[in-house]
């Protein structure tokens, strides 16, 4: 039976408590698995069953129980959240079968909400974190996520250096509420800020076409539509009039005159920002 997931609120940064696990965040797409009568079963956070799309996962040993988790791919060492995404939308039996093995994945199991017949999911973090350890070998694809305890701005900072994708703040103590952001699971991002031009924009709604150099050409990287204010967006359109250089159906092109500083989570490997946002121009 699927369980909806429990979902984080965003923190701004990080910071230490004795109350907390600070988990590593993994660059990856969240799925739950089930142990029941010998069978795993995988659902994907809305519901859906994906569990013959992944078969890396089919003969992992278990206790019977109910997982929450991540899966991850590791490309030359690193995480590849763009590979993990391609995998769990083959749905023909030989894109998945060579899929398997050309970009293996690893799920990354962080909470335990039910052991055998026993429903954890009224216990406090602390229990079921001592039950999934006590629950879970680590095999080649499946494993505990890691996490430390008190010093979360020492574990930013090391996440950073390393170019990982960030980590979760959770309360020891806290219960899991399916389907519920709560203020007891924080995520900080390792946002990433970068210096890019403004090519056009939407004709509807808010939408900048984000622009870097590459070899001496402009290439779009994808397009931001949060994070400018009022004030800014005034400043911006005040100018756009002067620096047009063509229109189509869907947006309107400027000369890439215009500096801005944008945050995202990292790029795809085709250099398409995952999640741009806009933070200020250049000035």
């Amino acid at each position: 039976m699927f369980i909806e997931p429990m979902l984080l609120q965003n923190a701004d940064k990080p910071f230490d408590s004795d109350n907390h696990y600070f988990e590593l965040k993994s660059n990856g797409v969240r799925v739950m698995l089930e142990r029941q009568d010998g069978k795993n079963k995988l659902f994907n956070r809305n519901g859906t069953e994906i569990t013959e799309r992944i078969p890396e996962l089919e003969n992992i040993d278990l206790d019977d129980c109910y997982l929450d988790g991540v899966l991850v791919c590791y490309c030359d060492g690193k995480e590849d959240f763009e590979a993990v995404t391609n995998r769990v939308s083959f749905i023909q039996e030989n894109k998945i079968l060579q899929g398997s093995k050309q970009f293996p994945l690893t799920y990354i199991a962080f909470d335990i909400l039910r052991h055998k017949n026993k429903n954890l999911i009224k216990e406090p973090l602390s229990y079921r974190k001592n039950i999934l350890s006590k629950t879970l070998v680590d095999q080649d694809s499946i494993k505990k996520s890691f996490y430390i305890e008190s010093e979360g701005t020492m574990f930013f900072e090391q996440i950073k250096t390393l170019g990982l994708e960030g980590i979760v703040a959770k309360s020891k103590d806290s219960t899991y509420i399916p389907a519920h952001r709560s203020l007891n699971w924080l995520k900080i991002i390792n946002w990433r800020y970068g210096n890019y031009y403004i090519a056009g924009y939407k004709k509807q709604g808010m939408g900048l076409l984000i622009s870097e150099i590459i070899n001496g050409d402009f290439v779009n990287v994808g397009i931001v539509e949060f994070g400018m204010n009022t004030g800014q967006k005034t400043a911006f359109f005040s100018i756009t009039k002067h620096i047009k250089t063509g229109e189509d159906k869907n947006y309107i092109y400027v000369e890439p005159f215009v500096r801005c500083v944008i945050k995202s989570r990292g790029q795809l490997n085709n250099g398409e920002l995952i999640e741009p946002i806009f933070h200020d121009f250049i000035v």
